[in-house]
């Protein structure tokens, strides 16, 4: 692993064993901050029959360090793999964590490994008085948008890519998302939808919330979601209304 700037780990061999870089006594965690960027692309299609409402989720690392998530299994015939975090500190070490989370594949186009349901997505009346529906998608992530590389310790490149999504026989995968970087999914891709066949047309919010799930450490659990609010039409394509503020 490379030296980078605000997060990196040094191992050595010795004897045949890894030793991982450990935290100091007075190391302070350099936690991430996960958000959601503004969704876009928000559109209807109609494949078969049914109303698609589609939209670009861009989850975001706004922390003081990175987001690194690193997954493994005993063998192939193991559909999910556990999953802990990996917490860096301002001293150079770091400290993996392990948590409820998990990993499964995903043959639907993009074949790589996803973390469960790392984000989700709730449709309801603007009034709140119904909740259309609500549902959770897996990701994979990496360095791909850049989102805010004015932070301390932004890369002004990527560091992480899609390498570490790994494939159908990997028993380990690691991802992350660097300060001030993003991870889109565009409109397109598989899941990336909500079925609103049926749906009275009026005015509905569209919330999408980073780590649904409360399963990682990050430094504000408060900013995770954001939000978009829709005028949907009998007929026609979507008028966003507002939006609501990203981290």
């Amino acid at each position: 692993m490379g030296p980078r700037a605000a997060h990196w780990a040094i191992t050595m061999l010795v004897g045949g064993l890894t030793l991982a870089a450990s935290p100091a006594a007075s190391a302070r965690d350099t936690l991430p901050d996960l958000g959601i960027a503004r969704p876009s692309d928000i559109k209807i299609g109609a494949p078969d029959g049914a109303r698609l409402l589609r939209y670009t989720t861009t989850i975001v690392n706004v922390g003081a360090g990175a987001f690194e998530l690193h997954a493994q299994r005993a063998s192939t015939s193991d559909t999910e793999m556990a999953v802990t975090q990996r917490i860096f500190d301002d001293a150079g070490g770091f400290r993996d964590v392990s948590t409820t989370a998990a990993a499964f594949y995903s043959g639907d186009g993009q074949n790589h490994w996803h973390i469960l349901d790392l984000y989700g997505t709730e449709l309801a009346l603007l009034d709140g008085s119904h909740v259309v529906t609500s549902e959770k998608r897996g990701f994979c992530f990496w360095d791909n948008v850049r989102y805010r590389l004015s932070l301390p310790g932004a890369p002004g490149s990527h560091f992480y890519n899609d390498d570490g999504c790994g494939v159908a026989s990997s028993l380990t995968v690691s991802m992350g998302l660097s300060v001030g970087w993003g991870d889109a999914y565009p409109a397109g891709l598989a899941g990336q939808n909500i079925d609103i066949t049926g749906l009275d047309p009026g005015d509905y919010r569209l919330t999408v919330t980073a780590d649904a799930g409360g399963w990682f450490t990050e430094s504000n659990e408060a900013n995770n979601s954001t939000w978009v609010d829709l005028q949907i039409k009998a007929k026609g394509q979507p008028r966003a209304l507002r939006y609501g503020p990203t981290p």
